[in-house]
């Protein structure tokens, strides 16, 4: 193309964008606000602060409407009834770490009644990062080792290696499995 062609679109590209945002700048024009000598002068202004007759007729909330509601306790399953495989590894899940007593008691409960399911190797997974979770560093490696030997190859196990057995030349510390 030649340069007056060019210089021709261009200047043709300005004023269709110049166009186009005139038109989308008057049509988002908003009518005025009336003038007050156009309000209606048998209105009367509001008054600023509420009279006393005004406040009388406020209903009261009941004090238990007005507070914030009471916080429940989490579900705790019941102490005498025993959790089926399913309901153990739920509750490690929802645990996560926060309480690593709770979670290696239910661990190696687990494990005691679950030896050789498909999820025993994650049990014993929980069984070490609570130990080590609690500061039981010597506990958490023989149960570790415990674990390569009964769960070779086991994604879990392999995270266990990385973390605690085998820790990256550049960690000071195992970190938490």
């Amino acid at each position: 193309m030649s340069k007056p062609a060019t210089v021709a679109i261009g200047a043709a590209s300005v004023i269709a964008l110049a166009v186009i945002l005139s038109v989308f700048a008057l049509r988002d024009k908003r009518p005025a606000p009336a003038p007050p000598e156009e309000l209606d002068p048998v209105a009367e202004p509001a008054p600023a602060e509420p009279t006393v007759t005004q406040l009388k007729d406020v209903p009261r909330l009941l004090p238990s409407l007005v507070a914030a509601p009471a916080l429940q306790a989490p579900a705790v399953p019941d102490v005498g009834k025993r959790l089926d495989e399913e309901s153990l590894l739920a509750r490690l899940h929802d645990l996560a770490g926060s309480d690593p007593p709770l979670s290696l008691k239910l661990a190696r409960e687990a494990l005691a009644r679950f030896p050789n399911t498909p999820n025993a190797p994650e049990f014993q997974w929980n069984v070490v990062k609570a130990l080590h979770d609690m500061g039981r560093g010597d506990d958490a490696l023989n149960e570790a080792r415990i674990m390569v030997e009964k769960y070779p190859g086991n994604y879990f196990t392999g995270d266990i290696e990385r973390h605690l057995l085998h820790p990256q030349p550049n960690q000071s510390e195992p970190s938490n499995p």
